[in-house]
């Protein structure tokens, strides 16, 4: 059964603005926690020291170690945060683009996917499925800056040019997607391996080869660029070693029942919908062969993420390519029910209840961004220039000193790889003449830091803030 686009169920209009405005204050809440998570921090100073030409990848013994193990893609995307006057300010554009990346490639997906064969959808339909989505997406992905958000937004992006494809150049610019999900991420090998079945699939094994080519081709041009503006030795230790030897979970089992509800819902239940569903997902003229096949081809690579040391639920790819055109063609189902009209509004309350319950989990927001601690931090790096260190805010002391220390994560990487740096390599990163350490009160720290500290020692709270302090070092 089809509709005219132009037809909305009965009494929905309402209920449609009732799910768009949650999402949208989902979003905002989302934005609004930003600056509260200090991964975000860490996260975004190495697209500062790509800014300012100072090496992106540290050497073996040289170099501020950062967290940054993945492809430079995302932070030449997050570039325009660089320009911002303050920390603050920075994290809050990075935040706003973090958001749009994401938001903008599900709108694209869900404007533009393909209905199945003799049915259409209508704007409503696809407007209320991109609300459905951005209710159920992850919300570490609105809410923390990761690698794997910018992978997934192409990578969606990708295979939607890829099933319209009616020419070469929509066939180019799937490649160029796909290839460009590993300079984001080197574990998103699962867009290409699922475009090329696909192809072999639906238009034979020429077509798949073709496609293989393209990707070959896009993938060295990537390869030479990466290599020719980063040495060659960097790349490996930070792209391929690093991430290699961080060590498995050392409880598995436990690391599983701890995502349980996550697993549930980005595992068992599209397992389950595909099974029941098989003779639809799996056949060759479906318009969610695509995304069901990036679902399974992902798959291996997102759960060895999962069971290493520090992985968790953003590892898990194969969700998010998957549910936006799933969501769609779930509606024209809907539109074939004699109670169409009563469904589909159903639907909308249930994405606004979603929002309505996260928004109702969340112990720690307000309506505004909150930046009390940053204005807390920067007086205290003007007050203790050179002494302070900020193992995990380097973006402080970057604005008030224009200087790059290392990131307590970063050392915690390099320690489980098996690759601790030296201790000349760690003071030549650290403030000159250190005599504080600052940690947020209350928040992570893996103890590195505090194994700089000197046996007298004090702690004292200064706002927001937890300092250790000491005599400072004669001059």
């Amino acid at each position: 059964m089809s509709m005219p686009k132009s037809a909305t169920p009965a009494g929905s209009t309402g209920m449609l603005l009732l799910a768009v405005g949650a999402a949208a204050g989902w979003l905002w809440v989302c934005w609004c926690l930003f600056l509260l998570n200090i991964w975000n921090d860490v996260r975004l100073a190495p697209a500062f020291a790509l800014a300012r030409g100072i090496p992106l990848y540290p050497g073996e013994n040289s170099g501020a170690v950062s967290t940054w193990i993945y492809g430079p893609l995302p932070l030449l995307l997050w570039w325009p945060a660089t320009w911002a006057s303050s920390a603050a300010h920075a994290l809050m554009t990075a935040g706003a683009i973090n958001l749009f990346i994401t938001v903008a490639a599900i709108g694209v997906v869900c404007w533009a996917w393909p209905a199945p064969a003799g049915s259409s959808l209508t704007r409503s339909d696809r407007i209320l499925a991109a609300s459905v989505a951005i209710a159920l997406w992850p919300h570490a992905a609105f809410q923390y800056l990761q690698a794997d958000n910018v992978a997934v937004a192409l990578g969606l992006v990708g295979n939607l040019l890829l099933v319209r494809a009616n020419s070469r150049t929509w066939q180019w610019g799937a490649a160029v997607c796909a290839v460009a999900c590993l300079a984001c991420k080197q574990t998103s090998v699962g867009v290409i391996a699922a475009q090329i079945v696909w192809l072999g699939i639906t238009a034979g094994r020429a077509a798949a080869l073709r496609h293989l080519g393209r990707c070959a081709m896009v993938g060295g041009v990537l390869a030479v660029a990466m290599v020719a503006g980063f040495h060659w030795n960097d790349i490996r230790l930070n792209l391929l070693v690093l991430p290699s030897r961080l060590p498995w979970t050392g409880e598995p089992l436990r690391r599983l029942v701890d995502l349980a509800p996550e697993l549930s819902v980005h595992l068992v239940v599209p397992a389950l919908v595909m099974l029941l569903g098989r003779r639809f997902f799996w056949a060759r003229e479906s318009v969610l062969l695509l995304p069901s096949l990036t679902w399974l081809c992902a798959l291996p690579s997102s759960m060895a993420s999962l069971m290493k040391i520090g992985g968790t639920i953003n590892s898990l790819q194969s969700f998010t390519y998957w549910l936006p055109p799933v969501l769609l063609v779930a509606l024209v189902t809907v539109r074939a029910h004699r109670r169409a009209a009563w469904i589909w509004a159903g639907v909308a309350v249930a994405s606004f209840s979603i929002c309505a319950v996260r928004l109702a989990r969340v112990r720690e927001y307000s309506w505004r961004p909150f930046i009390e601690h940053y204005r807390q931090a920067e007086y205290l790096a003007r007050s203790l220039p050179n002494e302070i260190w900020f193992p995990w805010h380097p973006l402080v002391t970057i604005y008030s000193e224009n200087r790059f220390y290392h990131a307590e994560d970063g050392l915690y990487v390099r320690f489980l790889a098996g690759h601790a740096i030296t201790l000349t390599h760690a003071h030549a990163h650290l403030p000159p003449h250190m005599c504080v350490i600052a940690l947020r009160s209350g928040s992570t720290d893996w103890g590195i830091a505090l194994h700089f500290l000197p046996k007298n020692a004090r702690h004292a709270e200064f706002g927001l803030w937890t300092l250790y302090s000491w005599p400072p070092p004669s001059p």
